[in-house]
Parts: C-alpha cells; sequence; structure tokens
C-alpha cells in the first residue's frame, strides 16, 4: 500500500519525504506525553504506519537549492489522504484530537 500511494504521489507531482516508519517504545511516549499521540502503544510500533511529509523544492537567496517541508495544511495531504483511504487506509487527517495530517495506517486485519 505504502508503494501505492508513493507511485501515485509521484503521478501526482507531489513529492513526500518519509519521517516516521518505525516508533520506539521511548519515541511513542515523547509523542504521546507531548499530545501529538493518543496512545502509548501506536502503529508505529507495530510497523503499520508511516508518516509522510509534502515538500516542494524552493532556490534560496545564494541561488542552491534546498527542500522546504510543508507542515502546515496543504491541500496536498487532502489528495493523498482520499487516495490512502480509496485503497483501504486509514488516514489521520480525518481525525479531530490530534489531527495528523502526515500519517497514513494500514487497518490491522488488512494484512
Amino acid at each position: 500500500m505504502v508503494g501505492l500511494l508513493l507511485v501515485y504521489a509521484s503521478f501526482k507531482g507531489i513529492r513526500v519525504i518519509c519521517f516516521t516508519f518505525w516508533r520506539s517504545p521511548g519515541d511513542q511516549r515523547i509523542e504521546f506525553e507531548a499530545g501529538r499521540s493518543r496512545v502509548l502503544f501506536g502503529q508505529h510500533q507495530k510497523w503499520l504506519a508511516i508518516d509522510l511529509a509534502v515538500v516542494d523544492d524552493v532556490d534560496s537567496d545564494l541561488l542552491v537549492d534546498k527542500d522546504e517541508i510543508r507542515w502546515s495544511a496543504d491541500p496536498r495531504y487532502q489528495v493523498l489522504g482520499s487516495f490512502w483511504e480509496s485503497i483501504g487506509g486509514i488516514w489521520g487527517g480525518r481525525w479531530k484530537d490530534p489531527v495528523d495530517l502526515y500519517h497514513f495506517e494500514v487497518k490491522e486485519g488488512l494484512i
């Protein structure tokens, strides 16, 4: 499913980076205590979730290419999230507390 999402993103011209596949119990506790996760044992610890961020190419004043990560709401997350849901995944952008635009999760029974 992740492969399909990455191919779809490329097809749509959306550059992404993965910043979390697996998360250790200690890292999960940090996310939980910071309010960025609702659970102490999450899907990242089971290898059932990935966090992706949209990236843009930006030219700096020094004429050196650098990447800019879109951490705030961006319509491209909706495009990716809708596709992910269409292939059976759970997208954190639909959650209310906390909203997690970057989170793409596989349903446990699906694999």
